[in-house]
């Protein structure tokens, strides 16, 4: 089975963006999903060797600060409208210390968090994402979530919470 980590948002801010996500997937005929930031995806193997891995990787770590940045668009289907998490060290090095760890090398890495899937055309997708006002939001997460890499948002799930400093 395929897995992914993700980092979600904190409460207030995960309420926020679920409502932009139900907007526009209701105003943009889009799939409702769980707002989050795929930190890797595409890791193959078992899911108690992967925590166990996930659980090296943030050990020494007690926090990522975070911040939104830009609300774009791209020609994929799952990055139909997104806004961007602003990068930083911090957060580049943790990408690539789990692409080492798990063996994954699989692609570019683009903190964002997603608010709109589907095959839109691109004047829909520039549209919906001029209709996006998010203020520049700074936030703290301290936990990674194993999700199984599936397609259809409604197959996700929260398979392990690895909390840092754990």
């Amino acid at each position: 089975m395929l897995y992914t980590i993700w980092v979600i948002p904190p409460e207030e801010l995960e309420n926020k963006l679920k409502k932009v996500i139900e907007q526009l997937a209701g105003e943009f005929n889009g799939l409702k999903f769980e707002p989050h930031m795929t930190l890797l995806g595409d890791i193959e193997g078992d899911l108690f060797e992967i925590k166990e891995k996930v659980k090296t990787l943030v050990s020494g770590i007690d926090k990522l600060e975070l911040s939104l940045g830009s609300v774009s668009f791209s020609t994929t289907y799952f990055q139909s409208v997104f806004v961007r998490v602003n990068s930083t060290a911090k957060l580049m090095n943790l990408n690539l210390a789990a692409k080492k760890l798990l063996g994954v090398e699989n692609n570019v890495f683009m903190p964002h968090i997603s608010l709109l899937y589907g095959d839109h055309d691109m004047e829909i997708r520039q549209l919906a994402a001029s209709k996006v006002k998010l203020p520049e939001v700074f936030f703290t997460v301290n936990e990674l979530v194993i999700v199984p890499a599936k397609l259809n948002p409604a197959e996700w799930e929260h398979l392990a919470i690895v909390p840092f400093l754990s």
